[in-house]
């Protein structure tokens, strides 16, 4: 029997993983439940555990934060990281506390059962409790469906939805031997995932990275892997970032790729450039004189000769912003725009990039909205008020970028950037404060309702989810909303 605490702030959540720890598997026996980091150290500095379930974000002491005090003061103990957020600072972190596991929020019978025999693997029989693990080899992968982004993005990521939990680990259960292991983490972009796998020869560690290629590319979005191999488990979080730096450098727009860091030169040859100057005057000109057929053919050309000589992301890029430049250089009086706010325009529909055609119709858009002499147009306050009425006629569907680009007929990007400038605010951002508003007017008038049914009546489909989102965009959490009001 294993003698298991959890961690969670929420008690509406601490008890959901109590239950699903204990119904699931009748070796886990959970002897506590504290509400923060701070209390769960003073009890763990006085008892002993053989396994931490925490949340990451809490107040006082986070899950993190206990797992950094664990792993100084208790290293015998196996922490396991619940959250409903994945994000790669955490997944860093978690590596560098040893932590044995990150999991997403919620835990169903599949996945604590699969996690129970990991860490039977793991633990051994009771007795067996406390030995170290060995510090194996790992090759650590970031995988990317579609385009990065660079930042912060106001669209709903082509790639948002691509990498499943149940996917990837029957990619896993398929593909890996006895004593091979495995982790993965949610980058904080949603297209993205941070993947480590302990093996002990490169040969392999380069066959499940290039099987990983295999299974998972070929669709309808193409997949960038790359792949770092050797690495210490003690150290894979520090790879991270540098795989990170590497997809920006190579991601090509439209074509899937494998990536062996150790196998890229040392250093990159010189860029061809693949305009001229006379062609990037030409090509402000026609934005000035807002010849939109000009322009759009003068951006088709360039934006083709580097498509076919395969042109990074980061080098369109570049392209995108030597217009923008050479335009405000070029026509100081006519720029009725901020360059930052056009840049990050640029990113958004590049990491949108779905085709050349509708990323070419994107950017042409954008470009012609520099010059100054270009009227409001009641066409966009038209189309962000259609979507808010969408938005708020459908709140309770699950709603996607695409399934707004359907409804409307451009692509998400576009939609979102008129949106944002007519509203305020993004179509996310303006949909998920519509729900949290009308989730409290159904608390308050359903005082005994269940929060998952508040959660499943305003469009989210985890009550988790719904707890943790409510939290942020309120301060409180849901069960706590009428009893402030009383």
């Amino acid at each position: 029997m294993f003698k298991v605490m959890v961690v969670e702030d929420e008690p509406p959540i601490a008890r959901a993983v109590k239950n699903a720890i204990e119904h699931t598997d009748s070796d886990f026996s959970v002897a506590r439940v504290c509400i923060n980091g701070r209390e769960a150290a003073d009890v763990l500095a006085r008892e002993d555990f053989d396994i931490v379930f925490t949340d990451i974000k809490m107040p006082i002491m986070s899950g993190l934060e206990l797992a950094a005090w664990i792993h100084e003061n208790k290293p015998d103990t196996m922490v396991i990281i619940l959250s409903g957020f994945s994000d790669f600072e955490f997944a860093k972190k978690a590596l560098t506390y040893k932590v044995f596991d990150y999991l997403l929020k919620p835990i169903n019978k599949e996945k604590m059962a699969e996690l129970g025999d990991r860490i039977r693997a793991e633990l051994g029989t009771k007795k067996d409790v406390g030995k170290p693990s060995a510090d194996r080899d790992t090759v650590v992968i970031l995988a990317c469906a579609g385009a990065y982004l660079l930042y912060g993005s106001e669209v709903i990521l082509p790639g948002a939805n691509f990498w499943s939990d149940e996917r990837v680990e029957s990619f896993m259960k398929r593909s890996l031997k006895d004593g091979e292991e495995y982790v993965f983490f949610n980058s904080n972009i949603p297209s993205e995932r941070y993947i480590v796998v302990e093996c002990d020869t490169p040969e392999r560690q380069s066959e499940i990275a290039g099987r990983l290629f295999s299974d998972f590319s070929g669709e309808e979005l193409p997949v960038t892997i790359i792949y770092k191999k050797g690495v210490r488990m003690s150290e894979a979080g520090k790879c991270l970032a540098g795989l990170r730096e590497q997809l920006i450098r190579s991601l090509v727009l439209d074509r899937s790729q494998l990536i062996c860091v150790d196998e890229l030169p040392d250093i990159y040859g010189e860029i061809e450039q693949p305009y001229s100057k006379a062609e990037i005057d030409a090509l402000t000109s026609a934005i000035k004189n807002g010849d939109r057929a000009k322009v759009r053919s003068l951006f088709g050309s360039i934006l083709d000769g580097m498509r076919e000589k395969d042109f990074t992301q980061e080098e369109v890029n570049g392209f995108l912003n030597v217009v923008l430049d050479t335009y405000a250089l070029n026509y100081p009086q006519a720029m009725q725009r901020k360059n930052t706010s056009v840049k990050h325009e640029f990113v958004n529909a590049l990491a949108a990039f779905t085709s050349y055609d509708a990323f070419l119709d994107d950017v042409v858009s954008i470009l012609l909205t520099l010059r100054r002499d270009v009227p409001a147009s009641d066409r966009n306050s038209q189309l962000a008020d259609a979507v808010e009425e969408y938005l708020v006629r459908n709140y309770a569907k699950d709603i996607t970028g695409k399934t707004i680009a359907r409804e409307f007929g451009f692509v998400p990007s576009y939609i979102s950037r008129i949106f944002k400038r007519c509203k305020g605010v993004s179509p996310n951002e303006y949909l998920t404060g519509y729900r949290v508003e009308l989730a409290k007017k159904i608390i308050s008038e359903n005082p005994d309702m269940k929060i998952k049914e508040v959660a499943n009546r305003v469009g989210f489909k985890e009550s988790y989810y719904f707890s943790k989102t409510f939290k942020r965009e309120t301060g409180m959490w849901p069960t706590e909303l009428n009893k402030r009001e009383e």
